[in-house]
């Protein structure tokens, strides 16, 4: 299992962060878009390592045409020497109505056309004569000049998702999965894992070619209550939103959301972070002490192939969110380290 690490902050703290897991012999760093194009935070990344993988977790896909995501992915992998990984996410839909002006009816149908439309662009610029007529999408010029890079590779698409339709569209097209922070081991193992598979055969593709990369949701510190409740509150804040009920639902706590929505409409984070239990939080997050977590982190072998390192931000300001992806850091090293001593030992 790969040791990847999500990384935020301005974009001097995305470099300075980015070369520093390098150096930790970390497999991955991984960006997200909140309020910042995760295309150009993964530029900055490339530009700040010479080794390490640098994925978007996730680019949200439909705000943006195919053929410009498509553009723009075989641009950074050309920067980078094929070392990106374009995680590409659908975002909820009152999100996508309210902040980009965009109405999506089917999401998990119009992913998977986007991902083709993607890579005929691609198979374009290589020479293919091709073109993408689909329910949402037509693409008929896919390329301005012609076949202007016939060498370059497809780049890896991740599709984030969550549940069964989205996951087995992954198994239809994607070359990954990339899990929800929300996603427990236990949840990915018995809700998205078969999913995967029942798309992988319906597609007649390979069974080890969607593997799952996992976002672990780690908050440790010397202070284990802080930590602890800072991972209280980013699970609460992601479980107001109704597309994850169904993880709740597995771990016994289907209701949960009905009063969380209640003391996030009240600003009360104090009664969020108490709603969530601490069985609840062990299940979904390592949060506590530095020396328990990489016997936490265990959960997720034999469920993803690689597990990224993400830090609560809900109600965190940039020092303390820094300092959190400092000990995420941390921890990466030295689970990477120990894996790498072990197999020198055999």
């Amino acid at each position: 299992m790969e040791i990847g690490l999500a990384v935020a902050g301005n974009l001097q703290d995305v470099a300075a962060l980015a070369s520093r897991a390098e150096a930790a012999g970390i497999e991955s760093v991984w960006l997200a878009e909140l309020d910042r194009s995760a295309f150009v935070q993964a530029a900055v990344a490339i530009s700040a390592t010479s080794r390490i993988g640098v994925g978007t977790a996730v680019a949200l896909a439909f705000p943006r045409s195919p053929t410009v995501t498509a553009m723009t992915a075989w641009d950074l992998d050309e920067m980078s020497g094929d070392r990106f990984l374009m995680g590409l996410g659908p975002q909820v839909k009152r999100v996508m109505e309210a902040r980009f002006s965009v109405r999506v009816e089917k999401p998990a149908p119009q992913m998977r056309e986007y991902v083709q439309a993607v890579r005929t662009v691609w198979a374009a610029n290589r020479g293919e004569p091709v073109v993408h007529a689909g329910e949402v999408y037509r693409i008929t010029m896919p390329t301005f000049h012609g076949p202007l890079r016939p060498e370059r590779r497809d780049t890896p698409i991740l599709i984030a998702a969550v549940g069964p339709v989205m996951s087995r569209v992954c198994g239809e097209v994607a070359n990954g999965l990339l899990g929800h922070p929300l996603a427990s081991p236990r949840y990915l193992r018995e809700a998205v894992a078969p999913e995967i598979a029942a798309g992988l055969k319906r597609a007649g593709r390979p069974s080890d070619a969607c593997p799952i990369t996992a976002m672990a949701l780690v908050s440790i510190g010397d202070d284990a209550a802080a930590a602890r409740r800072a991972a209280r509150l980013q699970i609460a804040f992601y479980a107001t939103t109704p597309s994850y009920k169904p993880i709740l639902e597995m771990h016994g706590r289907g209701a949960l959301p009905r009063d969380l929505r209640r003391a996030f409409v009240n600003r009360d984070p104090d009664r969020m972070a108490e709603l969530i239990d601490d069985e609840l939080l062990d299940a979904i997050a390592v949060a506590g002490r530095p020396d328990e977590a990489p016997d936490r982190l265990r959960a997720w072998e034999g469920v993803a192939d690689r597990v990224v390192l993400g830090v609560p931000w809900y109600g965190m300001d940039r020092i303390l969110q820094s300092d959190a992806i400092s000990a995420a850091l941390d921890l990466g090293s030295r689970v990477t380290a120990a894996r790498r001593d072990a197999t020198a030992a055999t």
